[in-house]
């Protein structure tokens, strides 16, 4: 298992001095991939452009104005950026006020549209952003199910399986043991989130400040998760290491 942290065009020079095993680079729309130069070698994942820029795969009014521009932009920063092995994205949500044209049949026919197998789908809480929004999918058989449908891999995000988890009354452990298996799944974040508010928050804690089971999964799995990209917000050394000691 290689770990690794999520970069940003503003804090380039201050992750590059961390002990990491590659970077995942955001890259959206506007994104100048210049600002990676220093990098570039080292970056094995790009993250695509989220629905706060816009982009919502789920609503097909967006294909028309950022959806493909945002996939298009990863595809092509593959050529620059020439050791990466994965993009992500999220599926997007249902809600705000275009929700009448949001559908899971958009997703999945956007999908088909691009079958590079180096995107991959992230797995979002069904429900997120401070106006909970809702993703329609959640059980290991609903993914199981998108994964066919759109053709595409799924990766997984500890800390929005916690979320779902808390919103279903699933156990935690179970339920991302059973999507790592299920969908055999290659590719994770890390990040902590705890009960706060209505628990729901994806609060990208530092390592151990909340309650996902970040030791438990990554212990159970690091013979078979290649890429474990922390997303903790300032994250700092001490995360690092901290992640790394779970698979040591």
């Amino acid at each position: 298992m290689k770990i690794g942290v999520r970069v940003f065009p503003d804090n380039v020079e201050e992750m590059s001095k961390f002990d990491v095993d590659y970077f995942e680079a955001a890259v959206r729309i506007g994104t100048d991939l210049e600002v990676y130069n220093s990098i570039k070698e080292r970056i094995e994942g790009i993250h695509g452009a989220i629905l706060s820029h816009e982009v919502n795969f789920m609503n097909k009014i967006y294909n028309s104005i950022n959806n493909s521009v945002a996939i298009e932009k990863t595809l092509k920063a593959t050529n620059k950026l020439s050791e990466c092995k994965y993009i992500i994205f999220h599926p997007g949500y249902v809600g705000g006020e275009l929700e009448e044209s949001c559908s899971l049949g958009n997703l999945k026919f956007l999908m088909r549209e691009y079958p590079n197998p180096l995107i991959n789908l992230e797995t979002v809480p069904v429900f997120a952003y401070p106006e909970r929004y809702v993703f329609p999918i959640h059980s290991v058989e609903d993914y199981k199910s998108l994964k066919e449908k759109t053709g595409k891999n799924i990766m997984l995000d500890l800390g929005h399986a916690m979320i779902t988890s808390r919103a279903m009354k699933y156990d935690p452990v179970e339920y991302m043991s059973n999507l790592i298996e299920e969908l055999d799944i290659k590719i994770v974040h890390v990040a902590d989130n705890d009960d706060r508010k209505d628990g729901y928050e994806d609060s990208h804690l530092h390592i151990g400040e909340g309650n996902v089971p970040i030791e438990q999964i990554l212990k159970k799995y690091k013979d078979k998760i290649e890429y474990a990209t922390l997303e903790v917000n300032g994250v700092t050394p001490k995360d690092i290491k901290t992640v790394r000691s779970y698979i040591s």
